[in-house]
Order: structure tokens, then sequence, then C-alpha cells
């Protein structure tokens, strides 16, 4: 599967450690974000295909039912609507839409640049318990989320709580940057040891 991932992002000029991060950031945000059933699946986390804010949370039935008051045939509502809205807790990354890959892209890139910047021993070593080093991480991530979010300060569907700055950030919301320097710790590990972890 990586290679796949690798051919696509040769072709396309993307540097394939992206999409290689990209997965395990996508798949850690879920198991932390997302309360899970019984049958180790996550509660449904219904997103627009494309970002719509206002199809945040509708299922593809709710959506279909909206189509349908606009004339749409049942079937044709619930073809549609599939369509539109994607469970980002449920769905595998390799199949979520564009917007949604982008979206984990954009913060896989970040990182990657930072593995550039500092290097990857120097990332490997960061003691992610040490308050100094979460607030200098944290922030450098979280103002890059805000650059490619710029949704958060839409007055309908934005978010004044993320658009803050990351010392001001709640600390279930700082938490997830940092989470992100883990899944980062843990990337660069497998990259060096892959026979621990059968790659």
């Amino acid at each position: 599967m990586t290679q796949n991932y690798e051919k696509i992002e040769k072709e396309q000029g993307l540097d394939p450690r992206v999409e290689s991060l990209a997965i395990p950031l996508a798949r850690d945000y879920a198991e932390k974000n997302y309360p899970k059933r019984e049958d180790g699946t996550f509660e449904p986390a219904w997103r627009g295909a494309n970002g719509e804010k206002d199809l945040r949370g509708k299922s593809p039935e709710e959506v279909a039912a909206q189509l349908e008051d606009e004339g749409y045939t049942p079937e044709a509502a619930l073809a549609l609507a599939q369509s539109m809205v994607v469970d980002i807790a449920n769905t595998p990354y390799d199949q979520f839409p564009d917007h949604w890959k982008k979206q984990n892209r954009g913060g896989a890139e970040f990182l990657i640049s930072l593995v550039d910047e500092v290097g990857a021993d120097n990332i490997r070593a960061l003691d992610l318990s040490d308050s100094e080093v979460q607030e200098k991480y944290g922030t450098l991530i979280h103002a890059n989320w805000l650059e490619r979010n710029q949704w958060v300060l839409d007055p309908e569907y934005g978010n004044s709580v993320l658009a803050q700055s990351y010392a001001d950030l709640p600390a279930d919301e700082q938490q997830k940057d940092i989470d992100q320097m883990r899944v980062l710790q843990g990337w660069l590990e497998a990259q060096q040891n892959p026979e621990e972890i059968g790659v």
C-alpha cells in the first residue's frame, strides 16, 4: 500500500514521507477523539466530503431527507447524499475524499518540514512531557493549523475556541497538537527500525 502512495506522490511531485505520516496521524486522531462502540468501530463523525460546514454531523440519511424535500426521489437523494458526506471516524484514510486527505497532508507536510529543519534525531529525542517543549512545538503546530483552517474565523460556522493561540487553548485542544508530535516521534522510530514493525 505504501508503494502505491509513493508512486502517486512521485508522479505529483509530493514527498512520499508526507502520505506515510498522514496515515498514522489520521488513525491516531480517530482513536483519541471519537467514542468507540462495542464492536470496535467509532461513533460516526459525519463531515461534508469537501469540508462543507453545514453538513457537519449530518448522516447520509439526514442529507437525503433534505434532498427529498427539494424534489429528489428517495433513491436519487440517498445516492447523492452518500457522495456528499463522509464518516471521517470510520473511513480508512485511503478512502478519504480529497479535501480530508489534503487536511491530513497539510499537518503531515508541516511536521516533515520540522524534521527537515530540526533533524530526525532531535525530534525523536524531544521530551514531550516538558512544558517548554510542549509550548514551543504546540505553538508551531497550532499556528500552522490556523493558517490552513481559516474557517474557524467564520461568524456562522467558525470556532472561537480554536481560533485562539496555542497558549490560550483549552488543555484538551493543546493535547491534540502535542499528540501530533508523539505520532511523529513514533513514525520516525518506525522509519529508523522498520524490521520491528514489519515494514
